[in-house]
């Protein structure tokens, strides 16, 4: 048999929706007056508003605790380092070769810089004068930085082929022969 029309939707209007508003007591009716159950609904309401609290406590707590760990998860960069991203580099005064300009970063727990990126690039562009940076020329492998890593995508400008290490020097990387003396540039990763 099938339904009219009329019947389905006069079912589906028939149909109620009961709504139920539960409310916890704010107090404890006294002990003498209260039964058995009403003091275990009061104790479970105090136990939640006490779980609820507890939480959001040590929510906050946590939260001021990350806050707190993360400004102090990088220690400062030393004076006269130049913070930038995650790390940090000194520019040095003197005039060294390439390899004792190397050794020197290696003394201050650093390395002669090394160029991930273009934003790293960019921090660099206005220099005037060559500084030493850590690339040098491997015969085996072309150019190579202090990490390990090949240089891929920029050219390194050259003049002979005796010219083995590179200065940076504006946005530009120029081979250099190895003993010039030059500034340097170190850099220190924060991580």
């Amino acid at each position: 048999m099938e339904a009219s029309r009329s019947e389905i939707s006069a079912a589906d209007e028939c149909e109620e929706v009961t709504y139920a508003t539960i409310k916890f007591s704010q107090t404890c009716p006294p002990r003498a007056e209260a039964p058995q159950e009403k003091r275990a609904l009061c104790l479970s309401s105090a136990v939640l508003k006490g779980l609820a609290i507890g939480f959001g406590i040590l929510s906050i707590s946590l939260a001021i605790a990350l806050i707190w760990k993360m400004s102090d998860c990088h220690p400062p960069c030393p004076q006269q380092w130049v913070a930038y991203r995650g790390s940090c580099y000194s520019f040095s005064t003197e005039k060294k070769d390439w390899n004792s300009s190397r050794e020197s970063c290696r003394a201050q727990g650093a390395h002669l810089l090394v160029i991930r990126d273009t934003w790293e690039m960019d921090l660099f562009k206005h220099i005037e004068e060559s500084f030493w940076i850590g690339l040098r020329n491997s015969t085996s492998s072309g150019w190579i930085w202090e990490d390990g890593s090949v240089l891929s995508d920029a050219k390194v400008r050259s003049n002979s082929p005796v010219q083995n290490c590179a200065v940076l020097m504006k946005d530009h990387f120029h081979a250099s022969s190895c003993e010039v003396l030059a500034q340097w540039i170190c850099e220190k990763t924060l991580r």
